[in-house]
């Protein structure tokens, strides 16, 4: 029973790996074609009001700096596979040297990635919702 609920574990564990990275590549690609379509739009439209300027300053830098830690979250995940790996090597050695403190390193790797993703999802949706209201006053303007 207990080998039953090891795999189980192995296997959602696997899963949430795979679904981590498949999250933060989307992140990474949904930002930077935000930020194509901003610097498109800011250079189509010839006047902006004061509020869509301000909205402009921080949705720039808000979706750079979800790019930023996205790019940031994989290096890190990297750094855990490649701890984990030695982790791994040492018990197949059956070396009993250093592991606790290998594990203990990979629990707060594991904690900086999933820090890093959440910054990464509200960074981007700070960015997304500035972008919207930008696009959405010179929809209004235009139809006023």
């Amino acid at each position: 029973m207990e080998k039953e609920t090891n795999e189980s574990y192995v296997r959602w564990q696997n899963i949430r790996i795979t679904q981590l990275g498949f999250a933060n590549n989307l992140i990474i690609g949904l930002s930077i074609v935000a930020l194509g379509y901003l610097m498109n739009f800011v250079t189509k439209t010839n006047t902006f009001n004061s509020i869509q300027k301000i909205l402009i300053w921080f949705s720039c830098p808000l979706l750079l700096v979800s790019c930023f830690l996205g790019i940031l979250l994989i290096l890190n995940r990297l750094e855990d596979f490649r701890i984990t790996a030695q982790i791994a090597r040492k018990r197949e050695l059956k070396e009993k040297i250093d592991i606790e403190i290998l594990r203990n390193e990979t629990k707060e790797i594991g904690k900086k990635t999933w820090n890093l993703f959440i910054w990464q999802i509200s960074t981007f949706f700070a960015g997304i919702v500035c972008l919207t209201f930008i696009i959405s006053m010179s929809f209004i303007q235009k139809i006023i």
